[in-house]
């Protein structure tokens, strides 16, 4: 990314770059165009002055300079010069400007640019909860009011970099009526959903993360706290709000355990285990659905996934690529409490104490004696009270030995049933 600002320029732009939904714009009113940190927000609104000769300046912040590394600050530092010199006139920043400046500003027919998706250090801001790829995410709503307040539409923006043509694509949708905030931020960043479901590695902020509530907190305005009446003692406030239904941030083509997402996040609510391990991860849906509940519930739990990542008969054999996606996913959002392990099931129980497991998830081999021996191996490395999972109980074929185990299974322990999609066995050893 450092390489290509150092060649944005509006002669670039002017070469480099096409723009849809220009026609949207309308030019005699000015407006806000909100965008997420997605592909090159400044070549956004440097092609808007140079290929549509529009007056365009953005919102920017220097406040989270002090946190970076010093050559990620002077970076963005002077990514802010360049994009003073050829902006409208300079960036409004966000912790020193007025805000009466930026409605003038707007109110003349101009445009400004602005990030839903930032938190500031030290800043608290108005976010509100909007729905993306399926995810709750929390996203700034100030912005969108200062259009609000000069009566002026609201749009989205998106920039796409084609690496193929070298070529950029700017996306502009709208316009959308900014008396109804919540309903337009909400449609432009519905406009955004296919374009950076496609285009995943052009997305800098992680907004499923960062974005979610634990995320935003410390910088979440709240309502005043009403006063008690004298002689009442308050309820404690609790140190989070937890999500009402999980929301899965990460999601294959493998749609086989998607049907038990929310039952895994209540039962991990539930039981709070201290230790999961996963015999067979595959590309992770279930295995990320423990470590995403376990960040959401804000539990110090210690999870492990063992595969060879090598595939079998059932489920096909496959490249190194799988395991490559699947660990560089974990190393990036799961590192500090998450490791996956790369080796045969029987290799991997000398890695575990007896009684040591709170929650066991099966799901390797599916013949009937390997299902077994993995069963009956890590049966003594669960801790009283915890939990074994099996997949795939309801599964009726001839090298699937699943339900045959499980009906056997049931004479002697404790178990309950889930019978959505090919079926999940839940064992409880109390």
């Amino acid at each position: 990314m450092r390489n290509e600002f150092a060649l944005y320029s509006k002669d670039y732009a002017t070469n480099h770059v096409s723009i849809t939904g220009e026609d949207k714009l309308d030019r005699s009113k000015g407006g806000v165009l909100l965008f997420l940190h997605f592909g090159s927000f400044f070549l956004s609104g440097v092609s808007l002055i140079s290929k549509l000769s529009v007056n365009y300046t953005a919102i920017a912040s220097t406040r989270n300079f002090s946190a970076m590394r010093k050559g990620d600050a002077e970076f963005w530092k002077d990514v802010h010069k360049t994009a003073n010199k050829l902006y409208s006139r300079k960036m409004f920043l966000s912790d020193g400007e007025n805000t009466s400046e930026m409605l003038s500003y707007i109110s003349e027919g101009n445009f400004i640019g602005s990030a839903v998706d930032v938190a500031e250090i030290g800043k608290k801001h108005k976010f509100r909860p909007f729905t993306f790829l399926h995810n709750k995410v929390y996203l700034q709503t100030a912005p969108a009011r200062l259009a609000s307040i000069s009566k002026v539409p609201l749009y989205g923006m998106t920039i796409v970099y084609d690496s193929k043509k070298d070529h950029h694509t700017l996306h502009i949708t709208g316009p959308y009526d900014s008396q109804d905030v919540d309903t337009a931020i909400q449609g432009i960043i519905s406009d955004m959903e296919p374009i950076v479901r496609n285009n995943t590695d052009q997305l800098f902020h992680d907004v499923f993360r960062l974005f979610s509530f634990s995320g935003i907190k410390d910088h979440l305005i709240t309502p005043a706290q009403k006063k008690e009446s004298i002689g009442l003692v308050p309820l404690k406030r609790l140190k989070t709000e937890l999500p009402k239904s999980f929301s899965p941030r990460y999601e294959s083509n493998i749609t086989a355990w998607h049907p038990h997402r929310d039952f895994a996040y209540s039962l991990i609510k539930e039981i709070q285990p201290k230790v999961i391990v996963e015999l067979g991860v595959h590309y992770g849906d279930s295995y990320f659905t423990f470590c995403q509940a376990c960040e959401e519930l804000e539990l110090e739990t210690q999870l492990f996934g063992v595969d060879h990542w090598r595939g079998d008969k059932q489920a096909g054999f496959y490249s190194d690529d799988v395991f490559k996606e699947v660990n560089q996913y974990n190393g990036e959002f799961h590192s500090q409490n998450s490791s996956l392990h790369r080796m045969h099931f029987e290799e991997a129980l000398n890695l575990f104490e007896d009684g040591s497991i709170d929650l066991l998830h099966i799901d390797g081999s599916h013949d009937y004696k390997s299902v077994k021996k993995d069963f009956e191996d890590w049966l003594p490395k669960i801790k009283k009270g915890g939990r074994i999972l099996i997949h795939d109980i309801l599964v009726e074929r001839e090298d699937f030995g699943v339900k045959k185990l499980w009906k056997e299974i049931q004479k002697s322990y404790q178990t309950e049933s889930h019978n959505e999609g090919f079926g999940l066995g839940v064992i409880s050893f109390q």
